[in-house]
């Protein structure tokens, strides 16, 4: 199973310049992958500039978007800008991708909330045109060349387990440590996978957020998913009471999703100090 860490893009007011060294930090101490969460309207920074940053930083990191709300943005652009990422990177870009639960963010843009579902249908649709280096309007492609980007989708719905089967190539499951409820959904779209006569196995990633050090740092990062899930607060209760705070916690959160066969785990930081690269690599790697 692949270890990543996340980037703590998505905490509010996060000085820009610890995006790159966290990257840089967090290749040197030998991570799997790099990710970004998504979110429009917050005090955060852009999940896709972020990530391109990060690709410039580095040379060998994977790097995931864990996950992006596709709906949120014109399709033609997006299957450009991470075409772009996956092809200056050399192909080292894993693309999550959801729909989310923030009304406000897809008012920002003009797009209407009850129809994101759709909306994603169809982007994943130009995405993969795009990716083929097809023409997706008139006789020009959107790239240069083709470029082959693993996608995963976010969330545990009929809608969800359709697309992992038909459009991705694997699933990414919450952040929360619902082990039975994730490991139940897990099985089924893998049974799904081979129903529907496709090779091998799909990719199964799973996420969780921690904060590691004194109890100032602890109170930090739970203060930042109090905040950050506010708009839904039983959800945002439970991503607090869920929060890791020691890398004892952080050792057996891997063992347990070791055990039930998952590909991929992503730890996101709940602070925005680069140590946190190193009390995590200390516990798990």
């Amino acid at each position: 199973m692949q270890l990543g860490i996340g980037m703590p893009s998505h905490i509010s007011h996060v000085p820009g310049p610890s995006t790159v060294q966290w990257a840089r930090r967090a290749e040197q101490r030998g991570f799997a992958g790099l990710a970004t969460i998504d979110r429009l309207v917050y005090e955060s920074l852009d999940s896709i500039v972020a990530l391109s940053a990060a690709a410039g930083a580095t040379s060998e990191i994977g790097l995931i978007t864990n996950v992006l709300l596709a709906p949120l943005y014109p399709a033609a652009l997006l299957a450009k800008q991470l075409a772009t990422i996956a092809d200056v990177s050399g192909d080292r870009l894993i693309v999550g991708l959801g729909v989310g639960n923030r009304t406000d963010d897809y008012a920002a843009v003009g797009v209407d909330f009850r129809r994101r579902g759709r909306v994603l249908d169809e982007t994943v649709g130009l995405l993969g045109e795009a990716w083929r280096a097809a023409p997706v309007t008139g006789d020009k492609a959107l790239c240069p060349r083709p470029v082959r980007i693993p996608v995963l989708f976010g969330g545990r719905s009929e809608a969800t387990m359709r697309r992992v089967v038909t459009m991705g190539n694997g699933w990414s499951a919450g952040a929360l440590r619902d082990y039975d409820n994730q490991a139940s959904f897990a099985d089924r779209a893998r049974a799904a996978w081979q129903e529907a006569g496709r090779s091998g196995q799909p990719l199964v990633h799973a996420s969780v957020n921690f904060a590691f050090g004194d109890e100032d740092t602890v109170r930090l990062g739970r203060e930042h998913l109090q905040r950050y899930y506010g708009f839904r607060p039983d959800y945002a209760a439970l991503n607090v009471a869920d929060m890791l705070t020691t890398p004892e916690d952080a050792a057996a959160t891997v063992r347990a999703y070791r055990d039930l066969g998952f590909d991929g785990l992503v730890f996101h930081s709940c602070v925005t100090g680069v140590d946190q690269v190193d009390r995590l690599a200390d516990a798990v790697l």
